[in-house]
């Protein structure tokens, strides 16, 4: 069986090549000088937080070094190198352009950035085809917080569509207000023609991934707390909506693998895909996910069928999913 693999949910600030971000952290002040490469790694790899929330403040840490076009473009090529070493076909990187922008870049600017970062891995690392997915993001009480800046993304993001760029995410904290008023950001990237896939259901509040459906998500990030409700399942299941799971990110800091949804889905005949979502801050990488689900009992062509599930899921276009089908075989 063909050992290739897809990622489809791989955030670029949560998987930076760990000695380039430690060495960039300390030239541009963004840690004291005298903090060591073991303290940096350490605050990268807490798994205990007082508040989801308060967790999520370690992506403050490394987008601190994501704020230059210099860096931006060494950020993804080095993932870029590292996911082609690893013998991945296809992987979509995601990132959140209003995140970057500290030191005067436009969301347009990181952009272009990111895909300049592609076109020139794309010369060294030819057997890898990869998509930018720019992020929306959750930030205040509500969608309507943050929806000026959100907006902002997408018309950034519509340049480079089919340059680079192959679609938007809806990222962070998703507990934030009622998730349907972020429905106008849904609705634009229908009109518009945008593929969208959307953090959902991975918080605890599986109603989340329905209402993301209902809004028009072509895929659902992470999704598992779909099956806290036999209805909200049999939904997931009748919809076939790709979902990408991320076991090693969502299961406790003792790693309880065998705790995580991920077999319940698969057997219910859910569309799985698997990720490592931040290959840094979760110690994982594509290839060990698939190998410790095997362990817990996930068959090998359980494995084979959720990376055919990515393949069809992929935002790329079709050309490229002819090329990545023939590395696989199908």
């Amino acid at each position: 069986m063909n050992t290739a693999k897809i990622e489809l949910h791989l955030h670029l600030d949560g998987s930076l090549e760990l000695p380039w971000a430690y060495e960039k952290s300390i030239k541009e002040g963004v840690i004291p000088r005298e903090t060591t490469f073991e303290e940096y790694y350490n605050m990268l790899y807490n798994t205990k937080y007082a508040s989801r929330e308060d967790g999520f403040r370690k992506f403050e840490l490394t987008c601190a070094v994501m704020q230059t076009r210099e860096n931006l473009i060494e950020s993804i090529y080095n993932l870029i190198k590292q996911l082609n070493d690893e013998g991945l076909v296809y992987a979509e990187i995601r990132y959140a352009s209003q995140q970057h922008t500290l030191k005067g870049l436009s969301q347009a600017d990181t952009v272009d950035a990111l895909c300049e970062g592609i076109r020139l891995a794309k010369k060294d690392f030819p057997d890898i085809e990869i998509g930018l997915l720019n992020c929306f993001m959750h930030k205040g009480p509500d969608a309507n917080f943050n929806m000026k800046e959100n907006m902002e993304a997408l018309e950034a993001s519509m340049k480079y569509l089919g340059k680079g760029l192959v679609g938007m995410d809806l990222a962070g904290y998703e507990n934030n207000g009622d998730y349907s008023l972020y429905k106008p950001l849904f609705d634009k990237c229908k009109e518009y023609g945008m593929p969208l896939t959307a953090h959902a259901g991975e918080m605890g509040n599986g109603e989340n991934v329905i209402k993301a459906i209902n809004m028009g998500a072509s895929r659902i990030g992470h999704g598992v707390h779909c099956v806290d409700n036999d209805e909200w399942l049999r939904e997931v299941v009748k919809t076939q909506i790709p979902l990408e799971v991320c076991v090693s990110s969502n299961v406790k800091a003792e790693r309880n693998y065998a705790a995580h949804p991920v077999r319940k889905l698969i057997a219910a005949g859910a569309k799985v895909t698997l990720n490592s979502d931040n290959m840094m801050f979760s110690r994982t990488c594509l290839k060990y996910e698939h190998y410790i689900l095997n362990r817990i009992g996930v068959t090998e062509q359980q494995l084979w069928q959720t990376t055919l599930n990515a393949l069809d899921a992929a935002f790329c276009s079709e050309e490229t999913k002819a090329k990545i089908r023939a590395k696989l075989g199908v």
